[in-house]
């Protein structure tokens, strides 16, 4: 009985440790293309009809409001996020949680098929004509598109806002 006791502790420990080892993703998501890491600065401009790429001052925004925006980073991958507010009424920044099968199509065990970004990577609601600057780490799964979107609730039904309109965030 000991004996058999020992053999389920140990299956139980390697089944632990294949999703969890001790290099980012584990054997549930390995790294696609060999590459991860790195820093980013992403500015990001939002307004009361969608997000741009950019910082506040790179000029008139009427033309480029709303227009579809894809950011594209590493994974595993430290990212400092500046948010700025042009609209008339608060919107902020969240990234939805996707799913893996696309780049990761046969999982193993007890890898869940839901990725998500880190919480840390969401702005709240911030007013008009502010600014805020946030940092976070990217997560592993890469090869996929996580939509983003304005974390205000009344943005919900805003296509540009809503990320229903190819507003994602790519890891490469």
């Amino acid at each position: 009985m000991w004996l058999y006791r020992r053999s389920i502790l140990a299956l139980t420990g390697v089944a632990l440790a294949h999703c969890s080892s001790s290099s980012p993703g584990g054997n549930c998501y390995p790294d696609n293309d060999g590459i991860n890491g790195g820093s980013y600065t992403v500015d990001l401009v939002v307004d009361d009809m969608g997000f741009y790429p950019g910082s506040p001052d790179s000029g008139d925004i009427s033309d480029d409001a709303g227009m579809k925006t894809v950011i594209s980073t590493q994974n595993d991958a430290q990212v400092t996020l500046t948010l700025t507010n042009k609209g008339t009424t608060p919107h902020g920044f969240e990234v939805e949680c996707t799913n893996a099968t696309p780049s990761y199509p046969v999982l193993p065990a007890g890898c869940s098929a839901t990725v998500c970004f880190p919480g840390d990577s969401t702005i709240a609601p911030i007013a008009p004509g502010a600014t805020t600057t946030i940092t976070f780490d990217t997560p592993t799964p890469d090869g996929l598109l996580y939509p983003f979107k304005s974390s205000a609730p009344g943005d919900a039904n805003v296509p540009g806002l809503n990320g229903a309109d190819m507003t994602a965030w790519s890891l490469m």
